[in-house]
Order: C-alpha cells, then sequence, then structure tokens
C-alpha cells in the first residue's frame, strides 16, 4: 500500500489497515502533508532545435510549518526517455504562501530538440529531503509542429563592388561622393533589393559594416517612388536619435531638401512640424504612444517606411513594443487603404 493510494482512503479505512482505529486520523494527516505537486505543461517550438516549455505546478499537499518549515526546494529537471541526457535543471523554492496559495506556478525555459524527434522526454520534480516524495510529466513530441527548415542567410553572389553612379541621381550621387567611390560588398549584395524594390528587409552585419548607409539607400527608394510618404527611423536609446539626427541634419538633409524632427521623450514638436516632415526619428516608446491614437493623426498614415535601428534588441525589454508597432503599422496601411508600410531591421 502506497502514500498515493492512503490519500484516497477515509481515516478509518485507513485505521481498520493498520488495526488500529485511532491511528487513522494521525496517518491521514500525515499522509496529506506528504509533498506532492500537480504538473501540466505547454511546448512551444522557437526553432527547429529550440523548444520553450511553460511548467505549470500545482501543489497537492497540506502545508505543516513544523514539517515544512518556511520554504521547500525542489530539483527540476527534463531529462530524455532514456535517462540518458539532463536537458535542464534548476532548483525550484516553494514557499508556505506560494503552497497555500490556489493557483498553480508557471517556471519558463528552454530546451534542445534533436532530429529525428524522439517520442517524449519527462519533466521530474523530487522535493529535497523527503524520500520518494517526487512527481513527473511526459512531455510528447507527437503533435509537435516544428518551424520550416530556412536557410540560416541569404546566399551571397558573386559580385564586384558597384560604384555611385548605380544611383543613377545626380543628388544621391553627391552625398557619397566626397566618402567613398564604391559601395562595399554587403551594401552592393543588399543594392537591388534596397533600392529598387518595397521588399522588407532584415540586415545582420557587424558594426561598422555600413548599415546606417543601407538604409538610407531605402529611404532613397521611398523618395523616388513614392513621393510624400515618411520615414520612420525607430532607434531604442536617446543617443542613438542625437547621433541620427547631426548625421542626417548636416549631411542629408540640407543636400536633399528634406524636414526632419525629433520625437523624444525629451522633445515633442508642434502638429506642423510633424504634418512637413520627411523624416520622424523616434524612441520605440514614443512612436506607441503617438501610433496608438492614428485615427486622429493625418501624418501617421502617410508612412511608408519604418526603419528600426539595433533590431537585435527585440529579446529585451522592449521587445514588446517594436512587436507592437510593427503590428500596429501594418494594420494602419491595411485600414487606410493606401501604400504599404516597408520595414527595415
Amino acid at each position: 500500500m502506497g502514500i498515493w493510494e492512503m490519500r484516497d482512503m477515509e481515516e478509518r479505512e485507513i485505521g481498520s489497515l493498520l488495526r488500529h482505529p485511532a491511528a487513522g486520523p494521525l496517518v491521514k494527516g500525515c499522509v496529506a502533508a506528504f509533498p506532492s505537486l500537480e504538473l501540466s505543461a505547454s511546448l512551444q517550438p522557437i526553432t527547429r532545435t529550440v523548444l520553450r516549455i511553460q511548467l505549470d505546478i500545482r501543489p497537492t499537499f497540506e502545508w505543516r510549518e513544523r514539517q515544512h518549515g518556511s520554504g521547500l526546494r525542489w530539483h527540476i529537471w527534463v531529462e530524455d526517455g532514456k535517462n540518458e541526457h539532463i536537458y535542464h535543471s534548476e532548483i525550484w523554492l516553494l514557499t508556505k504562501k506560494m503552497a497555500r496559495d490556489s493557483d498553480s506556478h508557471r517556471l519558463a525555459f528552454t530546451i534542445p530538440i534533436f532530429e529525428p524527434l524522439p517520442p517524449q522526454y519527462y519533466v521530474r520534480a523530487v522535493a529535497d529531503g523527503w524520500l520518494g516524495a517526487e512527481a513527473w510529466l511526459e512531455l510528447s513530441f507527437g503533435g509537435l509542429i516544428l518551424p520550416e527548415r530556412m536557410p540560416p542567410h541569404t546566399e551571397l553572389l558573386d559580385l564586384d563592388p558597384l560604384p555611385l553612379s548605380a544611383l543613377r541621381h545626380p543628388a544621391y550621387e553627391t552625398l557619397y561622393a566626397g566618402r567613398f567611390t564604391h559601395f562595399n560588398p554587403i551594401q552592393t549584395q543588399a543594392f537591388h533589393t534596397l533600392y529598387h524594390t518595397d521588399e522588407n528587409v532584415l540586415l545582420g552585419a557587424p558594426t561598422g559594416s555600413g548599415k546606417t548607409i543601407s538604409s538610407e539607400l531605402t529611404m532613397m527608394r521611398l523618395w523616388t517612388a513614392h513621393p510624400g510618404l515618411k520615414v520612420i527611423y525607430v532607434a531604442p536609446l536617446k543617443a542613438l536619435v542625437r547621433e541620427r539626427l547631426s548625421d542626417w541634419g548636416e549631411r542629408l538633409c540640407p543636400l536633399l531638401g528634406k524636414k526632419m524632427v525629433e520625437l523624444t521623450g525629451d522633445y515633442t514638436p508642434d502638429l506642423r512640424a510633424l504634418l512637413a516632415a520627411d523624416i520622424i526619428i523616434c524612441t520605440p516608446e514614443k512612436w506607441d504612444g503617438i501610433s496608438r491614437a492614428w485615427q486622429t493623426r493625418g501624418y501617421v498614415k502617410k508612412v511608408g517606411l519604418l526603419i528600426i535601428d539595433e533590431i537585435h534588441l527585440l529579446g529585451a525589454d522592449r521587445g514588446p513594443t517594436l512587436e507592437v508597432i510593427v503590428s500596429r503599422m501594418r494594420y494602419i496601411a491595411a485600414a487606410a487603404g493606401g501604400q504599404q508600410v516597408r520595414f527595415v531591421g
């Protein structure tokens, strides 16, 4: 007879089993206080090799401070079906308050997965200092759908560096004439997509590889193919906003006759300046707040290009804000029935 079977028995049944009726309530109370957990999990593939697990934990025992103290440590790990590899492990502290809370408690972590997919992994939780106090959960991969297999990067073409004359626009060529004569290899690879199409672009390259000039090519494309639409340049840090304001204010705007405004927590231009601006440089939080009332702000509906600088920070605190901005701008473009917004990161 195990502890779990005794949990379903009445006090008198336990007393009868022990042939000691008076011991039934005492043993029943001890069984109810024996540490146990109820586990459930949801699985979310991040990539074909990384799986995110959200583990919900609900205590199913009676907390007694004399036996359990102020907290009870649990060792939680994920192992394969053959008990050969542990893919994640951590120590989780269950406090008195948490144990008496009726809600479940959530842990989130990522583990590796391999192809071909194994039938299942197992999550195990073992109480520290209690013999036999453990719980386990099977993570079945039977219905798991992995993301499509995608190449890690765009294959590079064997191209010679493009000269500035490829811009075919005297003012644009003058903008760079004193700085270089040919675009660098990365700019050359992406030139056609950046300058001759309206496709969305995600450009990953090291610092100092010319990503700012690449973004300027998309701005030139907008002003050539869709004049009258605005550029929104989103920078996560105010220092980057000031850097763009200084650079473009001295170099780009005077030569091309464009107007630029800053939109941050430190400075908010008036409506007339926003309507006249060709370039709006802002932080994610500021554009998020501005674009929420897009129905009453006509300049928000005139955006043709959204450039997100330092987009690798998507996984940081500003990540949700950036996601909301992109989703909202796509919705605004669809609702307004005009030119689709181009996204560049």
